[in-house]
């Protein structure tokens, strides 16, 4: 590829039950790759056979892509991070680490191999996501309180903390943070329309609020982080 072809990413969903996408992205020209909270994981494999494993993180990162930087990748649900690596989520919260780091060097090659051919990777064995910690985050994620999740579940709210941190490696709060940022950029990019309305139809209290968290989990108000991703607002 050469630095005149235009940048593309895609992805498509996961069909395994830990699988959030599956997605492949090509960069044509040098550039800072801003990458959003979004409670998930991912395991990440460049053409030159470097692979990566991003945990979960409530932080902006910027990440320098060459030109003609190609890259696939597995995404992991926010509640299945444990199921499917084995590894308590706080272990590898806001890290970026080489996928031999964290599995026998065997298996890490072959996950890179079923990664970058676009299968899920056998070396993994997933074991059962845990019922309880895919109802809280479900639950969380559409605005439900900590308390009323932790009720549901039959926990306190103190051992739902813990669930969630081994299960995801981000807290009770921060799920429902990250979700309710993530509606913000669906509604922006689905349905053009105002920040007031963007705010309201995402769950914040306001469009104060929605700035505020906007720019703590991004570094760039509102109107910023949407004109870099190219989306309109009235």
């Amino acid at each position: 590829m050469n630095e005149h072809q235009p940048d593309s990413y895609r992805e498509w969903p996961g069909e395994a039950d830990v699988v959030r996408c599956w997605w492949e992205q090509r960069v044509g020209g040098d550039r800072v790759q801003r990458v959003v909270p979004d409670g998930c994981s991912d395991i990440v494999v460049f053409d030159g056979g470097d692979t990566i494993l991003v945990g979960p993180s409530m932080t902006v990162t910027l990440y320098p892509l060459p030109a003609g930087a190609h890259a696939r990748g597995l995404r992991f649900r926010t509640e299945a991070l444990f199921a499917a690596l084995g590894l308590p989520g706080e272990e590898i919260r806001d890290l970026t680490l080489p996928l031999a780091a964290v599995l026998p060097d065997r298996d890490a090659r072959r996950v890179t191999e079923a990664v970058w051919t676009g299968r899920f990777p056998e070396a993994l064995r997933p074991r059962p996501v845990d019922a309880r910690v895919r109802r809280a985050v479900r639950r969380l994620s559409s605005g439900a309180r900590v308390a009323a999740a932790a009720g549901e579940i039959e926990v306190t709210e103190r051992h739902l903390r813990r669930l969630l941190l081994t299960h995801t490696g981000i807290g009770p709060k921060a799920v429902g943070r990250v979700a309710r940022f993530q509606r913000f950029l669906r509604e922006a990019e689905t349905r053009p329309s105002s920040l007031g309305v963007l705010a309201a139809d995402a769950g914040y209290a306001d469009q104060a609020h929605l700035s505020r968290e906007v720019r703590e989990l991004t570094g760039l108000t509102p109107l910023a982080l949407l004109d870099e991703r190219s989306v309109d607002v009235l």
